[in-house]
């Protein structure tokens, strides 16, 4: 086996920061406070209000597990569950109108599968759905981190549950210890990662610099959604990549302000040798409790990752591993045009136009050929499984496609009147672009005219998710080829949208009747 490698992270620069550097970083905060990416007062006492309510809930709810056990009434007295935060909330960076991650943490007497889920009056499902105030609850079970979504009072929560092996959760648990994880199963060390995850990256930045980390992070994730490569699902990165991504550039410039965060951050990644990992903590390779980690010398699967970002805590994961060839090179691309900016700023003595470097990605007048992929449902509950299914799995479109085509995926949902007012539908675009080099036999075959048909690959995705367990009537996904001048005009203005305009099978396929060549 070889050696382990050690991934030292050495800083570049402990200059302090000029009057310039300075100066920028409040007039990015200013614009970052001008895109309403700042919440108000009234909605940060109502998260906590939120928060200290499900945290009154799951106490609660231990409490009644114990009694219907009919536990000692001293064991009752001190059975306890605890409300834990991480992503953006954690870490400071939300805006209006996001969603809490929160993890509950139980004893082990409080199970998942039969305390945790169901409807029956003593589960914490059945208990929230009583609660006043909450909404629009959706319990998914078979997600690799079973969670419970809702909302409570207006705000989004994404509730897990991590069952510890004690018989008493204490008020001062430490989720970092690694012990938190001692013989606890897959699902409830996923779930408690999030959180170790979060307080780990706050940790490695430090308490001196998290203010300048915040406000860098705030910026990079609206770059990053307006540049369209904001999204995990469909293999551009997530909000815990770019933090890590973050986290990395303040451990290299320790003394480095938001500003200086930001126009370091394009020129190290754009010139990043990858699939060379980032990696904010050294990787336990002793492994003490034999737990699956990242490790390209024992798993070839870790071996094809692209662009490894290593989490920060035991056991360590490539958090990115979605990540496909097409959106590596768009990402890079991406991280290329932000340095060319900078650079402009710089030669102009310092003088940044931020709202240049945050300018909208024009996505639909790049391509001549689209991919729209609509997902339909019969109503709302429905909609929303189905929706989430079919979006985590768009990915594997794009591996199909990219094979033999340029596809560049979009990677936000944009909302269609659907086929009724019955009917609950929303649209996914990939730009499509013609490769000079020659097809595989084995990929998209090429048709006499030098067309490619897509079929193969449509045809594949459609089977994937029409295969899906949870599948009902009134589910579909319609993919349709669309020229440029073809794109339905909502998708560039607020215009009024004619289902008739789109023509598709009654299970679609295609446009029209034809097959889908590009």
């Amino acid at each position: 086996m070889p050696p382990v490698k050690e991934y030292k992270i050495e800083s570049i620069s402990e200059t302090p920061p000029t009057h310039l550097d300075i100066k920028q970083t409040a007039e990015l905060k200013q614009f970052l406070e001008e895109q309403g990416l700042y919440e108000s007062v009234a909605e940060s006492s109502l998260r906590e209000e939120v928060l200290g309510t499900l945290d009154k809930l799951v106490k609660d709810w231990v409490k009644t597990i114990g009694r219907a056990a009919e536990l000692a009434d001293s064991f009752v007295s001190d059975s306890n569950a605890k409300i834990f935060t991480f992503g953006s909330y954690r870490l400071g960076v939300h805006g209006p109108g996001a969603d809490i991650d929160t993890l509950c943490v139980g004893p082990r007497h409080v199970s998942r599968e039969t305390d945790f889920f169901g409807l029956e009056p003593h589960c914490l499902q059945a208990m929230l759905l009583e609660l006043s105030g909450v909404t629009q609850l959706q319990a998914v079970k078979d997600s690799y981190v079973p969670v419970i979504k809702f909302q409570l009072h207006g705000i989004s929560i994404d509730l897990l549950y991590a069952q510890l092996q004690l018989s008493v959760v204490p008020e001062d648990l430490d989720v970092r210890a690694q012990s938190t994880l001692r013989n606890c199963d897959e699902q409830s060390v996923r779930a408690l990662n999030g959180c170790r995850v979060t307080d780990t990256i706050l940790a490695e930045v430090g308490a001196s610099q998290i203010s300048d980390f915040r406000i860098a992070l705030k910026a990079m994730k609206l770059w990053a959604e307006r540049r369209g490569v904001y999204s995990n699902v469909t293999g551009f990165l997530g909000g815990v990549n770019w933090a890590i991504l973050v986290a990395y550039i303040c451990r290299l410039y320790p003394k480095g302000v938001a500003s200086t965060i930001m126009l370091r951050f394009f020129k190290i990644y754009c010139n990043w040798r990858w699939p060379t990992p980032i990696v904010l903590q050294q990787i336990d390779h002793q492994n003490p409790m034999g737990m699956k980690q990242w490790d390209p010398r024992l798993d070839y699967r870790d071996q094809s990752h692209l662009m490894p970002i290593i989490t920060p805590a035991y056991p360590c994961m490539n958090s990115s591993y979605n990540v496909s060839d097409s959106t590596l090179k768009i990402m890079m691309d991406e991280f290329m045009r932000g340095v060319t900016i900078c650079d402009d700023f710089l030669s102009r003595s310092g003088k940044v136009s931020w709202a240049r470097l945050f300018e909208e990605d024009n996505f639909f007048q790049q391509f001549k050929n689209y991919l729209q992929i609509e997902v339909v449902a019969a109503d709302e509950q429905q909609f929303r499984a189905w929706e989430g299914w079919v979006h985590s799995r768009l990915r594997q479109l794009v591996r199909r496609l990219e094979t033999s085509v340029g596809v560049r995926p979009w990677p936000k949902p944009i909302k269609s009147p659907g086929h009724g007012p019955q009917s609950y539908s929303t649209l996914y675009y990939m730009g499509l672009k013609k490769r000079s080099t020659q097809m595989t036999a084995t990929t998209l075959s090429r048709a006499s005219n030098n067309s490619v048909n897509l079929n193969g690959p449509v045809n594949e995705f459609r089977h994937l998710v029409m295969s899906w367990d949870d599948w009902q009537e009134g589910m579909d996904v319609v993919v349709r080829h669309m020229k440029q001048k073809d794109l339905p005009p909502f998708v560039l203005t607020d215009g009024e949208f004619s289902p008739d305009t789109l023509l598709c099978n009654a299970r679609g396929l295609c446009l029209s009747q034809r097959d889908i060549y590009m």
